[in-house]
C-alpha cells in the first residue's frame, strides 16, 4: 500500500483542522465534497491548474454579485442528502410516498439552483460543475403541474384509481344524504343528536340512556366520566363497498409508486450527478469565501524544486493574534536547498514559521488559495512533519525514540521527491549526542531529492554543504535597556510585543544567538548567575 501524502497526526500538526474548520458549507453534498478533498500530486497538475482557474472565477464572481451568490448558498441549504433512497431507486425497491415526497423536492430545489447559476452565467464563468435539468423528474412527481412542494399520488397515474375515487366520492356522497335524513328523522323524535351524527348522553340522565341503547339506529363508541357518546349507524352495505374500495385503491397506489419508483431509476444518474455537482459548487464558493475572509493568493507552480513564500501568515496563529488586538509578523522564506535551518530563540517563533511552510504548501495541494502575498512551489509527493512530543507508551519509546521512529519513515522515501519539516531535531537526548545525529541526518538529507527545513538551537549545523540558514530576529535589535522597566512593571507577557518573528537569510556561518540569556536578564535573574553562564559559554565556544 503506497503511503500518504499526509498522516493523520501530520494534518493535525500543521493546524489543518482550523483551515478546513471554517469552510462554510451549506449542503451535505458540500461537507461531503469538502471531507473526499484529496491533495494533488505531480501527475495532478493539469487540474489543478484548473482548480485554481475555478477559484479565481468563482472568487471574481462573488466579488462583482455576492448577493446572487449569497442566495445560491441559501438554495443550497434545502437540499437534503437522499443516498439511501437513491440506493433504493437503483435496486428497484418500491418508495414511499414520504421518499417520493423528498425526491420532488430535491428536484425542484435542483431547478431553483440550476436557474440560480445560469444567471450566474456559471457554465461561461466557472466552466464546470453546471447542473443538468430536472424538469422531467419535476413533472413526473407533479404530473398536474401545481408547483406545490407536496405529494400525492394523482388520480392522472392510473386510469383505475380514477375510477375508484369516482366510486369513493360517490359512496361519500351517498352516505352523507342518508346520514342528514337520519339525522332529521332522530330530531324529530326529540333526540339532542348533533349535525355530525353524534349522541352525547350524560350519565345522569338514566331515562335518555336506556332510551337510546334500546333504539337499533345507534352505536355506541366511546365514554368519559360524565357522558357516553353514540353515532348514528351508517348503511352497512355502503360500508363494506367503501371497504372493498379502500383496499383497491390501496393496491393501485402502490402499483403507482412501483411504476414511478422504476421511472426514476431512468433518472437517477442525472440525480446523483447534480448532487455531486452541488457539492462541487458548495465547496468552490467556500473557499472563495475562505480566500476572501483570509486574503489569500492563487500559488504559483514550477517544475523547479524551489519554493518561495513571499509574506507567509500562519493562519490560527495570526487569528489568534488579532483577537488580542495584535498583528502576526509574515514570513519571508525560500527554500533554495535541499536543507534549510532556521535557528533563533525558543520565544521567537522557529515552530510557527516551520509549521507555516507545511501548511501554505500543504493547502496549495489540497487546492486552495493560500495566506500569504505570494507562494511559488512545486508539487511534493509528501509533506512530513515532526514537531511536538513522540514519545509512545505502548512500544516503551522515549521522545527522542519517537521521533526518530517518525522521521526513519520519511528516510525511506527517499526516492521521493517530499518535503521534511523537523522541529528542534535531537531535542530529546543528551546535546553531545543531539548535535552529532543532526549533523548526520541533515548531511544525508542535504544528498536527498526532497526538500528539508530543520530547527534547531545546535551550532555548527549551517556548514554543511547543501544548506542555507535563517534566523529569527528575535530580541537582536532591541536595546534591553529600554524596555527592562516596563517588563518588570507590567510582566514577561510583554516581551513578545517586541521580539521581532521575521526570518532572515543568514549568508556568513556566524553561531546561533543566545537569547535565552537575554531574556534571563530580562526576568530579573540574578545578574551573578546570567555573568557566570556567560563566562561557561564563552569557554566553551557556545558549544
Amino acid at each position: 500500500m503506497k503511503a500518504p501524502y499526509l498522516t493523520k497526526k501530520n494534518f493535525e500538526d500543521l493546524d489543518l483542522n482550523f483551515i478546513f474548520d471554517r469552510l462554510t458549507l451549506s449542503s451535505p453534498y458540500g461537507e461531503a465534497a469538502k471531507r473526499s478533498m484529496k491533495p494533488f500530486l505531480k501527475a495532478d497538475q493539469p487540474e489543478l491548474s484548473k482548480i485554481y482557474d475555478q477559484n479565481e472565477a468563482t472568487l471574481d464572481l462573488l466579488d462583482r454579485q455576492r448577493a446572487a451568490i449569497l442566495l445560491l448558498k441559501e438554495q443550497m441549504k434545502d437540499v437534503k442528502q437522499l443516498e439511501v433512497t437513491f440506493d433504493r431507486i437503483a435496486e428497484g425497491e418500491t418508495l414511499s410516498i414520504t421518499e417520493l415526497f423528498e425526491v420532488k423536492q430535491l428536484s425542484m430545489v435542483m431547478e431553483r439552483i440550476r436557474a440560480q447559476l445560469n444567471g450566474l452565467h456559471w457554465e461561461r464563468t466557472v466552466k464546470d460543475h453546471m447542473l443538468a435539468s430536472t424538469e422531467a423528474v419535476t413533472h413526473l412527481l407533479d404530473p398536474e403541474n401545481s408547483g406545490v412542494g407536496a405529494f400525492y399520488i394523482y388520480s392522472a397515474y392510473s386510469k383505475r384509481l380514477t375510477e375508484i375515487r369516482k366510486a369513493l366520492d360517490a359512496i361519500t356522497v351517498t352516505a352523507k344524504r342518508q346520514l342528514n335524513a337520519a339525522i332529521e328523522q332522530l330530531k324529530s323524535e326529540d333526540y339532542p343528536i348533533l349535525s355530525n351524527g353524534e349522541l352525547r348522553v350524560s350519565v345522569r340522565d338514566q331515562a335518555l340512556m336506556t332510551r337510546v341503547k334500546a333504539d337499533a339506529r345507534f352505536d355506541y363508541k366511546s365514554e368519559v366520566p360524565m357522558y357516553r357518546l353514540f353515532v348514528v349507524k351508517g348503511d352497512e352495505a355502503l360500508k363494506h363497498q367503501k371497504s372493498l374500495l379502500l383496499l383497491e385503491e390501496e393496491d393501485e397506489e402502490l402499483e403507482v409508486r412501483s411504476k414511478l419508483t422504476e421511472t426514476l431509476k431512468t433518472h437517477l444518474s442525472v440525480l446523483m450527478a447534480n448532487t455531486k455537482r452541488i457539492g462541487e459548487i458548495d465547496l468552490l464558493i467556500a473557499k472563495a469565501q475562505f480566500s476572501k475572509a483570509f486574503s489569500c493568493v492563487r500559488p504559483t507552480l514550477t517544475e523547479s524544486p524551489l519554493v518561495v513564500i513571499d509574506a507567509g501568515r500562519h493562519l490560527k496563529v495570526a487569528t489568534s493574534l488579532e483577537r488580542s488586538g495584535k498583528k502576526f509578523t509574515a514570513i519571508n522564506v525560500s527554500l533554495k536547498k535541499p536543507v534549510t535551518l532556521i535557528t533563533g530563540a525558543n520565544m521567537g517563533g522557529k515552530t510557527v514559521s516551520l509549521k507555516l511552510i507545511g501548511q501554505l504548501v500543504t493547502l496549495a495541494q489540497y487546492g486552495f488559495f493560500v495566506p500569504c502575498q505570494a507562494l511559488t512551489l512545486p508539487l511534493f509527493d509528501f509533506v512530513f512533519v515532526s514537531v511536538g512530543d513522540f514519545q509512545s507508551i505502548d512500544m516503551g519509546l522515549s521522545t527522542f525514540g519517537g521521533e526518530i521512529v517518525e522521521i526513519e519513515q520519511a528516510l525511506k522515501r527517499q526516492h521521493e521527491f517530499g518535503l521534511i519539516l523537523i522541529d528542534e531535531l535531537a531535542r530529546g537526548t543528551n546535546p553531545l549526542e543531539g548535535f552529532a545525529i543532526s549533523k548526520a541526518l541533515i548531511e544525508h538529507l542535504s544528498r536527498l531529492k526532497s526538500r528539508a527545513v530543520i530547527t534547531t538551537h545546535f551550532d555548527g549545523l549551517t556548514e554543511v554543504e547543501g544548506t542555507s540558514h535563517y534566523q529569527v530576529n528575535g530580541l537582536s535589535n532591541i536595546d534591553l535597556e529600554l524596555i527592562r522597566d516596563k517588563i518588570e512593571a507590567e510582566g514577561a507577557a510583554l516581551l513578545h510585543e517586541y521580539m521581532d518573528y521575521k526570518l532572515s537569510e543568514v549568508s556568513s556561518l556566524k553561531e546561533i544567538p543566545k537569547e535565552a540569556l537575554r531574556i534571563s536578564e530580562l526576568m530579573g535573574l540574578e545578574q551573578a548567575i546570567v555573568n557566570r553562564a556567560k563566562e561557561i559559554m564563552g569557554g566553551s565556544n557556545g558549544k
